[in-house]
């Protein structure tokens, strides 16, 4: 998945096995707070943080799209 637009990235730098769930309405209102809009797109997961416990991640986008293939970083 490819988020465009991002105006919002809550997680560590480097994660893995993320499990995505629908933001909770929590998370919505931080992402509304810190950006001054309702974002088009938010994406909440559990991931691997490298820590003894999962870290909760927000992302809050324009838009999202789906790229087969290697993905550039």
């Amino acid at each position: 998945m490819i988020l465009t637009d991002t105006s919002y990235v809550r997680c560590p730098t480097a994660f893995s096995d993320p499990v995505f769930r629908q933001p909770t309405a929590t998370e919505r209102a931080e992402a509304v707070r810190l950006t001054g809009l309702e974002p088009p797109v938010l994406v909440a997961f559990e991931a691997d943080g490298g820590g003894t416990e999962p870290v909760s991640c927000l992302l809050a986008a324009g838009a999202w799209a789906v790229r087969q293939g290697h993905v550039p970083r």
